[in-house]
């Protein structure tokens, strides 16, 4: 029990003590749209992502992804495989916690184009994400998120910011 005590006081006393790096960011991201279906191969999506963080936690960012390396659907009659690329755009509004350890959540709107070679389409709608962060340095943060694209589509991704 005391131990556990003390790694409750050490976790509160990281968190507490550290300030956040608060104005603007901008910086890159890179991971894999996990597409939930049966016979297609998830692509590798690159991106850019910027925004603001207001002393309270509370800000809004922008992002756009587009696929580095192309997924594959297996063709529906048997044929060969095509091509499966996503891109999206997107708004949200963010919450961060406060310390070096940081949790993340954000909620917004995003449009999304999906290429799979014999078929291609675009859709606008709600996307909501969450992650971990940690500030690396005064200027520098890594992000840990998994963001909900649509009901069969996530990203799991990789951020890293820079604070201007």
């Amino acid at each position: 029990m005391r131990n556990i005590v003390k790694g409750l006081a050490a976790l509160a006393l990281v968190g507490s003590s550290a300030a956040y790096a608060e104005g603007g960011y901008w910086g890159g991201t890179i991971g894999m749209m996990d597409i939930d279906m049966r016979g297609v191969d998830n692509p590798i999506n690159v991106g850019l992502r910027g925004g603001y963080v207001l002393p309270s936690g509370w800000g809004f960012e922008g992002e756009y992804t587009t696929s580095l390396v192309s997924g594959s659907a297996d063709a529906l009659n048997g044929g060969s495989s095509n091509d499966v690329d996503i891109q999206t755009i997107a708004g949200y509004g963010t919450y961060r916690s406060f310390g070096d350890i940081y949790f993340k959540g954000r909620a917004g709107i995003l449009h999304e184009s999906v290429d799979a070679g014999w078929r291609s389409a675009d859709d606008t709608g709600v996307s909501l994400g969450a992650g971990v962060g940690i500030n690396y340095g005064p200027n520098t943060n890594f992000e840990l998120e998994y963001t909900m694209i649509e009901q069969d589509v996530g990203f799991w991704s990789g951020t890293m910011t820079l604070t201007f």
